[in-house]
């Protein structure tokens, strides 16, 4: 197998102040990144936990991690596949403790009632009837993601939910091969592909 992909692209200068000064004992600063960073935890554990306490319980100890950890983290790369592994190996170890089988609805305190908030939809649609069979499409989707193997769903939550490219996707994964990323996310598109073309019109 091909040499592990790693994340070179470097820390956003903006960024990599917050992080230095976190670093410092900014707590401003330590702040403002976690509220930066609270969107990325949320859609990767609620897409991996069940919903309530332990999505909840969940995200405030990721975030509790990630703040712990900003003291060896030296900016190699972005922020965002470092959390994120944070976050999935945080989920794998509930999943583990708790023997998890469901997942989540699609409802979140920080989503308004019109936005399920997993995937992008669009806000402002013309076509009701589109914005509701995008919507139907996400609920299917999140309901089969029980149904795919581990690593397929985490590389799927990750792309689709977290948000990252292939790249961060192998980094947050602990350095996987990017082949190996673009493997899994196959495997599982070709099992959620009618959903997924649902949500995403």
């Amino acid at each position: 197998m091909a040499e592990a992909a790693r994340w070179e692209q470097p820390v956003a200068e903006s960024e990599r102040e917050l992080i230095e000064k976190a670093q410092r004992g900014d707590r401003e600063a330590a702040e403002a990144l976690l509220v930066a960073l609270e969107p990325l935890i949320w859609r990767t554990c609620r897409a991996l936990l069940p919903s309530g306490e332990d999505v909840e319980a969940a995200v405030q100890e990721v975030m509790v991690k990630v703040l712990k950890g900003l003291r060896s983290f030296r900016g190699e790369g972005p922020l965002a596949p470092w959390v994120a592994r944070i976050a999935v190996n945080h989920s794998r170890d509930l999943l583990r403790r708790h023997r998890i089988l469901s997942f989540v609805p699609l409802t979140n305190p920080h989503d308004d009632e019109e936005d399920p908030g997993l995937l992008p939809l669009p806000a402002t649609d013309p076509d009701p009837e589109r914005v509701l069979r995008a919507k139907q499409g996400v609920s299917r989707v999140v309901a089969l993601l029980q149904k795919l193997p581990s690593r397929q769903r985490e590389v799927f939550v990750l792309r689709f939910f977290a948000h990252l490219d292939l790249p961060a996707i192998a980094e947050a994964l602990g350095g996987v091969d990017v082949g190996t990323v673009k493997t899994h996310l196959h495997r599982a598109l070709n099992r959620l592909r009618p959903y997924v073309l649902e949500a995403w019109p």
